[in-house]
């Protein structure tokens, strides 16, 4: 019996992945653009092929602001940007990944003031609770905190991806998972449009987080620390625990999904055509589509993301 395992997937990340690399001449039935529904199809189909899951769940943002947006109005929203007539063609799309989804039979959650990753989190801590070992597949390093040896993150790259475990988050920046949320609020995160304290980069980060461990152990011990990166560390104390709170994925939201739940199985040998047209977005007898794979490998920028 093959091992069994939850694959998560932001689907705000795969949806977005796709929407903004592939042409909008990709059409539906009525004439509008389908591109990011075809790219997510492709992306999930590819992704539940090479993992071969036992349980599958796909996380999505919720229309509404998530809460951090009240702590920090300049907080990146993950809406689209565009005419009336592309956003509303973006929602459209959206509730058709809803669909693709609901017909296949995989489960997905969206919780409304929160983000996607905050339904990933929470899912991904109750499965590592009960044992069931867990791959995110997401572009968002803010993830890298939910790394333990029962969690990994996949993040897509080109064709291809990389899997990070504890010693890849290691390896990579030079500190550990639990240590994630920390480095990233002295660095901060650009694609958030989160600022990091001026001078600190993420070398330095990870350097004073080796020695100290925590923030918190390094703003109670300035004396021990150069004068210049002290008074940084004084001078912008607000915003590096601003930025604490922003940066920390919610793992204890109130969601009425078991993980039996989830449990899936990819029984029908689908592609991305085939399947929207098994749903009458797209005429089966339609000209051919580029292979997902290699569209997706652009890895546009996601409007406002």
């Amino acid at each position: 019996m093959p091992a069994e395992r939850l694959l998560l997937l932001d689907g705000h990340h795969l949806f977005h992945r796709t929407y903004n690399a592939l042409p909008r001449s990709i059409v539906g039935v009525d004439g509008a653009p389908i591109q990011g529904v075809y790219g997510f199809v492709g992306a999930l189909l590819k992704l539940a092929r090479r993992f071969g899951p036992s349980h599958v769940c796909v996380a999505l943002d919720p229309p509404e602001p998530p809460f951090r947006h009240a702590l920090f109005p300049g907080y990146r929203t993950g809406r689209p940007t565009g005419t009336p007539e592309e956003i509303a063609n973006f929602d459209a799309q959206v509730a058709q990944v809803e669909q693709v989804l609901d017909y296949l039979g995989v489960r997905h959650v969206s919780v409304p003031g929160y983000e996607a990753d905050d339904a990933l989190g929470t899912l991904a801590t109750r499965a590592a609770g009960a044992g069931l070992p867990t791959t995110i597949v997401s572009g968002d390093r803010d993830l890298l905190q939910l790394v333990n040896p029962l969690v990994e993150v996949f993040m897509p790259r080109g064709q291809d991806g990389e899997v990070y475990t504890p010693t890849t988050v290691q390896q990579r920046f030079g500190v550990r998972p639990d240590q994630f949320v920390d480095y990233k609020a002295l660095v901060g995160d650009a694609s958030d449009k989160i600022p990091g304290v001026p001078g600190i980069g993420p070398r330095t980060a990870a350097t004073l987080l080796t020695q100290h461990g925590t923030i918190t152990a390094l703003a109670a011990t300035p004396d021990t620390l150069p004068p210049r990166q002290a008074s940084l560390l004084g001078t912008y104390r607000e915003r590096i625990a601003l930025n604490q709170r922003l940066m920390t994925i919610v793992t204890v939201l109130d969601l009425s999904l078991d993980l039996d739940a989830c449990r899936w199985e990819l029984t029908t040998p689908w592609t991305a055509s085939t399947l929207l047209a098994a749903l009458g977005l797209r005429r089966a007898a339609s000209a051919p589509l580029p292979p997902v794979a290699d569209a997706s490998a652009q890895h546009a920028p996601a409007g406002d993301h």
